[in-house]
């Protein structure tokens, strides 16, 4: 994997992916618990997908407005390296959620303009440990295939760490990092054969080329 970048491959729902996650190396794999999400897991699968885990790649679970009774679910059984907050979440509510548990935040939040970026990462950036920014979407929180303008993210300087996510796959994803310069990236459609249906090849396919970037 290329110094400079990331990888995250999200929406991992069966063995075939998370091993292919796991051999080719990504970053990050996302286990998403929203019952809306045709991408979403049960605790025991988890555990399943979960046997294989290494030091490597760090596991993180995505959750839409959580309540506390969820996460210490999620956190007793999984033990993740990272929870992903991708609701309506407010900052209060991140840091209420990141002391009560101790456990690293990752912020999902919709971009629609350089304004609200930077509106946004003024809001959450102390809060959150890595800012994840995707399509804005009025249909689920993520995994949509829909991408944002990422002219808007040129010259961003953030502090911390953020990843880029969005419609991003094997076709544009080159694209993408030339105009954002974003050092970690977040894939969840972009590597289906259907929506919810991962498919090994496309994984590795695009970590490959991420190497390559």
């Amino acid at each position: 994997m290329s110094k400079s970048l990331e990888i995250k491959i999200c929406g991992i729902n069966d063995i075939e992916s998370m091993n292919a996650a796991l051999d080719n190396k990504a970053n990050y794999v996302g286990l998403v618990f929203y019952k809306k999400s045709p991408r979403n897991i049960s605790i025991e699968l988890s555990k399943e997908l979960l046997i294989r885990r290494n030091s490597y790649t760090k596991i993180v679970v995505l959750t839409v407005d959580p309540d506390d009774i969820l996460i210490s679910n999620i956190i007793f059984n999984i033990q993740p390296d990272f929870l992903q907050l991708h609701g309506q979440e407010s900052p209060e509510r991140c840091k209420a959620i990141k002391t009560k548990f101790n456990i690293p935040i990752i912020k999902g939040i919709g971009i629609t303009s350089k304004e609200q970026l930077i509106y946004s990462t003024m809001k959450y950036g102390d809060v959150s440990d890595i800012l994840l920014l995707d399509a804005p979407s009025s249909k689920l929180p993520g995994g949509n295939g829909a991408k944002f303008n990422w002219k808007v993210l040129k010259n961003y300087n953030y502090k911390k760490k953020w990843m880029l996510a969005g419609g991003l796959k094997f076709n544009n994803i080159t694209e993408a990092i030339k105009i954002t310069n974003a050092p970690a990236i977040d894939v969840s459609s972009g590597v289906e054969v259907h929506k919810g249906i991962k498919d090994s090849k496309l994984i590795k396919q695009l970590i490959t080329k991420c190497k390559n970037i």
